[in-house]
């Protein structure tokens, strides 16, 4: 199979640099010109610092960074994103919610404050996963997303 059709890694300099285990970011050919993007999951890690807040929000929202200048790296944007998987530390008391209300105003209106300036409003299914932990034990919130493109 030619390279072209194979799935290409990199990691953007806009965002942390993982471990040598891992890529940020892949790129698979779909069609000739269409293609899927698969993020790793992005945390609160801010890429200038190599810093964790203690603050959940302020981890959210640099989750959510993160996936944006990584979608942008490879000339994508929320509003491609296909699908959404959360990944939320328990004992932060952020999942094991009572109802749908109170899981949106916890973290949801984060992710929907996120898509409605950067995504054009889309809401892409999303699954979301309570964990006993993350990589590290100051993370407590990663958020996983999946995009194609075309054109």
């Amino acid at each position: 199979m030619a390279e072209e059709t194979k799935p290409q890694t990199l990691n953007p300099p806009t965002i942390p640099t993982p471990p040598p285990t891992y890529s940020q970011v892949s790129t698979t050919p779909l069609l000739p010109t269409s293609k899927l993007i698969t993020l790793a999951g992005q945390v609160g890690l801010d890429p200038t610092t190599h810093t964790v807040p203690s603050d959940f929000d302020a981890q959210v929202r640099l989750s959510y960074q993160n996936i944006l200048l990584a979608l942008q790296a490879v000339h994508a944007t929320p509003r491609d994103i296909i699908f959404v998987r959360h990944y939320i530390v328990k004992d932060t008391g952020r999942v094991g919610v009572k109802s749908e209300e109170e899981l949106t105003e916890v973290w949801g209106r984060l992710w929907i404050e996120f898509m409605d300036k950067e995504g054009e409003g889309h809401r892409p299914p999303d699954t979301v996963v309570g964990v006993a932990a993350l990589a590290t034990a100051a993370l407590a919130y990663e958020c996983e997303v999946w995009a194609i493109t075309h054109g």
